[in-house]
């Protein structure tokens, strides 16, 4: 019985443990038009197309993530619009001030009436990344709205988490 005690006192411990693990970020981000763009109609109802799309984008309140802050951030998205409303999956690549990167999927919809600026909203998580952002795990959302002189500004926040290190590595 005392075996069984213990073992839920460490498996708490563990749980609590990972959730103090999980750090806040959040950051807001300025798209332009995209670098590139191919539509394709699709053919059944008028209005329903299909988009290729590649761009980039700058932080204007950077994201922080391991003591280092988001520079800019590359997408790569497949947008289907029908009508006014569109559904977009892309997958993004946030490089940090020394160069890191954090590898990230987002998926979400949106309207974009005629004469008003585009809105959207999805979610977001982290695929992967390089040095100090290796392993990161983590999700979040993100809202997006028309910008002044096209593109979008985004608003992003959510929550990570990174691998911690090994005690064969701290003691190295």
């Amino acid at each position: 019985m005392k075996f069984k005690s213990l073992g839920l006192a460490v498996l708490s411990a563990a749980i609590a443990g990972s959730a103090l693990a999980q750090t806040q970020t959040s950051g807001t981000m300025k798209c332009g038009k995209p670098d590139s763009s191919q539509p394709i109609e699709a053919g059944d109802p008028a209005g329903h197309v299909l988009v290729i799309e590649k761009g980039s984008c700058t932080w204007s309140a950077p994201a922080e993530m391991a003591g280092l802050k988001s520079t800019t951030y590359t997408l790569a998205e497949s947008v289907e619009v029908t009508g006014a409303k569109y559904q977009v999956r892309g997958y993004g690549v946030m490089t940090m001030e020394n160069g890191d990167k954090a590898y990230v999927r987002y998926q979400g919809m949106g309207n974009g009436k005629e004469g008003a600026p585009p809105t959207g909203e999805g979610t977001w998580s982290y695929t992967g990344g390089t040095g100090k952002l290796k392993g990161v795990k983590g999700k979040g959302t993100y809202k997006t709205s028309g910008a002044a002189g096209g593109g979008i500004e985004a608003q992003m926040e959510g929550e990570y988490s990174l691998p911690q290190p090994s005690a064969t590595a701290k003691g190295k």
